[in-house]
């Protein structure tokens, strides 16, 4: 008998694939959820970054706190060459010295040898060496390129001979020495003669006593952001750096600490008496700076970090850094003890 071959698939069947359509539906969709989630991740990440500079900035007050509790009291924020002609306790050889200098051991850098009977930069393996906790991860690095410069050219603080910045390691965290009379209008400014009551927590060329501090060590900030040196910024979210060299040069520099002025936000310029000055994130060159969108990481003299908005208002910040002379309530103009962080 003759049998006809057949095949052994279904009448009526076909392989299934992708048209065209279908497939660009599927990459369309794909796309909308990675728009989606491309927002999330950024701001989970950044979240990531803004705690790990939150414990840098802790590490640095309890190093702080640990050289306090040996010494009583807290080292100056910055040694400067006037400190050769009057030594103090704290830098009986009279050197320019920074307050990093003081804590690399409690920082667990104590593995380089650091002689505070030179300066900073004639501490050279010191000054090279770049820890981890002084750099906030948001922060843009160094661009480089930059210029040997000396001291006095940065700063008439110091007399340092020319300098390669591009061979020091960095730091991204400063102590504010005070407030610059004259950063709001008058009749609106507590501060008006640059006196003792602009003092900051941490002041330059002399040692801190915690009973010295008036307002509280809560309430008196130790340290804030000033970070990417020693590239300039200047202007709210501006991400290019303007090619200038920043006064502060090294992590170990002596320059550095600085005093809040009035603050132009769109030029990065400092002013006096204008209403619309800013407290931060304007300029890193002698203020307050940071890269986390919005916002300033600082601590306070107890040790403490906390997070502050880029809208407080300049007055309050002033006196969150001065520690005598009490915390300022912008919406009343009441000054008064306790600040609400």
């Amino acid at each position: 008998m003759l049998h006809t071959a057949h095949s052994s698939q279904p009448t009526g069947s076909r392989n299934h694939g992708f048209t065209l359509i279908e497939l660009l539906v599927v990459i369309a969709i794909i796309g909308v959820l990675v728009g989606l989630l491309l927002p999330a991740v950024q701001q989970a990440r950044e979240a990531a970054r803004r705690a790990s500079c939150s414990n840098n900035m802790r590490q640095h007050g309890l190093a702080m706190h640990n050289f306090e509790n040996a010494r009583k009291y807290f080292p100056a924020a910055c040694y400067t060459v006037d400190s050769a002609a009057a030594p103090t306790k704290g830098n009986p050889s009279g050197k320019e010295t920074s307050w990093t200098a003081f804590v690399l051991a409690n920082l667990e850098q104590g593995n380089v040898p650091y002689d505070f009977n030179l300066n900073w930069w004639e501490n050279t393996a010191a000054a090279q060496i770049q820890p981890s906790v002084f750099k906030c991860p948001s922060a843009l690095p160094p661009s480089g390129g930059h210029p040997s410069i000396d001291g006095p050219t940065r700063d008439d603080d110091s007399a340092a001979p020319l300098l390669d910045p591009n061979t020091f390691g960095q730091r991204d965290y400063e102590a504010l020495t005070g407030v610059k009379e004259y950063i709001v209008p008058d009749g609106s400014n507590p501060w008006i003669d640059d006196g003792d009551e602009c003092r900051g927590g941490l002041i330059k060329d002399a040692e801190t006593r915690v009973a010295e501090i008036v307002d509280g060590l809560s309430n008196t900030l130790m340290f804030v952001e000033k970070a990417s040196a020693p590239d300039v910024y200047r202007g709210k979210g501006n991400l290019s750096p303007t090619g200038e060299t920043n006064q502060t040069i090294a992590a170990l520099d002596s320059l550095g600490p600085a005093k809040l002025h009035g603050i132009d936000p769109a030029t990065g310029t400092k002013r006096q008496k204008d209403s619309g000055n800013v407290p931060f994130n304007a300029v890193n060159d002698g203020e307050a700076y940071g890269f986390h969108t919005g916002v300033l990481v600082v601590s306070s003299m107890d040790g403490a970090t906390h997070t502050l908005s880029e809208s407080m208002d300049v007055v309050l910040f002033g006196s969150m850094i001065t520690r005598g002379g009490g915390a300022y309530t912008a919406s009343n103009g009441v000054r008064e003890q306790n600040i609400e962080w």
